[in-house]
């Protein structure tokens, strides 16, 4: 493997904006003078971690100086854990002198919902007014797709895009001036749609473009640089809030993945200009099939954040910056991506975040006739980009992936396909699907037979590459293992630096999604390691809302792998077999505790399991809307053992198995034959 340079952890804020033009807005408030106002949705995050009461708790360590005013507003919790807040009303509270004091408490109301928000912040700008307001919206984020701020007691209802835009456009009216820093101390909520709705209520932005670790920012910090400069600019506090957040994740060792970054609004109208030339340069060339392919290779190969599988869900958020530039077939692109390094004034992330520019859009890498629905109707910032996207996905041909060989074996001994020419321009990416099986049972002279197949993932080991019609296996019979324990593994992000990767496992008892990343390093004998990043629940299929926290794992932690799981039972017709019942269902298995605790490290297969011998190999063949096509598959029998694979490992090329069968899938997945 080629050495590639990992990314250093963060960019430093020390990019100073650009001198901002004379204000036309009056300042409500005396020179010097702050005023923050934090919108704390309690939600489940309070409920079950505490998480709210935490940061009250840094607030309520801090020392607030005079010309500070600190108000909450809480709500949305079933349950709050410290500080004696009732879950049965909206409470207000201001900080001051180390104590929490109640405001007033208002009658039960729904966090989620447009009018409580508006209410808010009426009310502090009316009566806490300042001269540099700061808004912070605190707790779950789901993006542009599903907003911030999930109340529990209503359903998980989260305030919309469009309803915090209904609520600022009620507290604007009462305004004199613009906020001089919004924040969301939430997950996901660094997008460019998000930027849009708010750039005429605020001077900069303050979010992350990744889930939140660690508990958030850090209340001390924020407090302590006002302290010191009551002058300090909404630009300057950004970086000192950006910095303490990530130091926060690096002392919980959950920076790993950890993004947050300030947007100075003085400079979006040039990103939205650029962002409108590449959208109507999408548009133009959409026309033709390989200019939508080109957009859609450049946004899979591009950072991307939240959930990305069937597993976790998906956000569909990638990154703006990142997506410019791997966009090469676009000479304005070039232009898209300065014009958001200028509006960028901070960006820290970490390592398994190394191309993070700052702000993700929303772009359909997986397809969702409803969800696309959905960011038309008063979300999609833009309307040359709306017709790009309505454009492509209305137009969807009924077979753009066409099998000139859907499966056969090659004279090398591996499994190929080749496609017909005819979707060279709509291909997006090959990948492979592995499935253990073994037989159950059988009938005496073979009247039928019960097979169980469990799926051991996806993964993209292959020889060849989405610009060739003909590709074909390097089955070398090794497999991503969590202390010898095989994965239902998924890779989800590929970039220059790593491959994070994601499985389902469940973890004392509670489904969730084991998150992990392979690091190429060519200092290591392997070309590069294996690095656990930790679990996580994924976006909740109702609600939309995306988990916040990353749960590390611990020695005392009860881990079980977790696979997709089928019975099928084959009756004799003729000369063949039918496909009698099926029983679709999950198959765990128990994962021993190491010396070292949980490692992720590959392993030959043949040593858990079944103890089988046999393995279904197919192809998967993703196309530029999103859409899997199957291959044929194939029946693989292990001609090596596993001390064989464990003192021996093969070199590309070389094979682990023989082809015994083939096994005609008519498009469908072996998983739902």
């Amino acid at each position: 493997m080629i050495l590639l340079l990992i990314a250093i952890c963060f960019v430093g804020c020390d990019k100073t904006p650009d001198p901002a033009p004379e204000p036309k807005e009056k300042p409500m408030g005396e020179a010097g003078t702050w005023g923050i106002y934090i919108y704390l949705c309690g939600s489940n995050l309070e409920t079950k971690m505490g998480a709210a009461g935490k940061n009250i708790d840094e607030l309520l360590g801090a020392d607030i100086p005079d010309n500070v005013s600190v108000v909450l507003q809480t709500g949305g919790a079933a349950k709050w854990r410290k500080h004696d807040i009732p879950n049965d009303g909206i409470c207000r509270f201001e900080v001051a002198d180390g104590k929490l004091n109640l405001i007033e408490k208002l009658p039960q109301a729904n966090m989620g919902a447009e009018q409580t928000f508006a209410d808010f912040l009426e009310y502090c700008v009316k009566n806490r007014p300042a001269e540099k307001m700061c808004a912070i919206v605190w707790d779950h984020g789901g993006g542009s797709l599903n907003g911030v701020a999930n109340d529990e007691n209503f359903n998980f209802d989260a305030l919309s895009l469009s309803e915090m835009d209904g609520a600022l456009k009620q507290t604007k009216a009462q305004m004199t001036d613009r906020f001089e820093l919004f924040g969301f101390d939430a997950c996901l909520m660094a997008t460019y749609e998000t930027a849009d709705m708010l750039e005429p209520y605020a001077r900069y932005m303050l979010a992350s473009e990744e889930i939140e670790p660690s508990g958030g920012w850090d209340y001390a910090a924020l407090i302590g640089a006002i302290a010191e400069d009551k002058s300090i600019s909404g630009g300057e506090l950004c970086k000192i809030v950006a910095n303490s957040y990530f130091n926060k994740c690096k002392d919980n060792d959950k920076d790993a993945t950890a993004t947050l970054s300030a947007l100075d609004f003085s400079a979006f109208g040039k990103l939205r200009q650029a962002f409108e030339a590449v959208t109507l340069k999408m548009k133009e060339d959409a026309v033709s099939t390989k200019g939508v392919q080109q957009v859609a290779q450049s946004a899979k190969l591009s950072q991307k954040y939240g959930g990305t599988t069937d597993m976790e869900g998906y956000s569909n958020l990638i990154d703006l910056g990142h997506f410019a530039e791997n966009f090469t077939a676009c000479e304005e692109a070039k232009d898209l991506a300065a014009a958001l390094n200028d509006a960028v004034i901070c960006n820290v992330f970490g390592k398994e975040k190394s191309q993070s520019r700052g702000l993700s859009f929303f772009y359909p890498l997986h397809y969702d006739s409803k969800q696309l629905q959905q960011y038309f109707d008063g979300i999609c910032p833009s309307e040359t980009y709306e017709e790009y996207l309505n454009f492509v996905y209305s137009n969807i041909p009924a077979d753009p992936i066409k099998f000139a060989d859907s499966g056969s074996e090659r004279e090398d001994g591996s499994f190929g396909i080749k496609l017909d020419e005819s979707s060279i321009d709509y291909v997006l990416s090959y990948d492979f699907d592995l499935v253990e099986f073994a037989m159950l049972d059988k009938g005496e002279n073979l009247e039928y037979i019960d097979l169980a197949y469990s799926r051991f993932g996806r993964d993209n080991d292959i020889l060849g590459s989405w610009k060739d019609l003909d590709c074909h296996s390097n089955f070398r019979g090794i497999w991503i293992t969590l202390n010898g324990c095989k994965l239902y593994v998924t890779p989800i992000e590929t970039t220059a630096e790593y491959v994070i990767y994601t499985a389902p496992i469940i973890l004392n008892g509670r489904r969730t999604n084991l998150r992990f990343a392979y690091i190429w390093d060519e200092t290591f004998e392997m070309g590069g390691y294996y690095k656990i990043l930790g679990a996580w629940n994924g976006i909740d299929p109702v609600t939309g809302m995306s988990d916040k926290e990353l749960t590390m794992l611990k020695p005392t932690d009860f881990i079980q792998v977790e696979y997709p799981y089928l019975k099928v039972h084959y009756y004799a017709v003729g000369e063949s077999f039918a496909v009698g019942d099926v029983a679709p269902s999950q198959r765990t298995v128990d994962v021993p505790v190491g010396e070292n605790g949980y490692e992720v490290y590959e392993d030959p297969l043949g040593s858990d399991a079944f103890d089988s011998q046999f393995y279904v190999y197919q192809f998967v063949v993703t196309d530029i809307f999103g859409v899997e096509h199957y291959s044929d598959a194939a029946i693989l029998r292990m001609n090596k053992t596993y001390d064989e694979l464990k003192n021996h490992p093969l070199e590309d090329g070389e094979y682990a198995a023989d082809i015994v069968g083939l096994m005609p899938m008519d498009g469908e997945s072996i998983m739902n034959a």
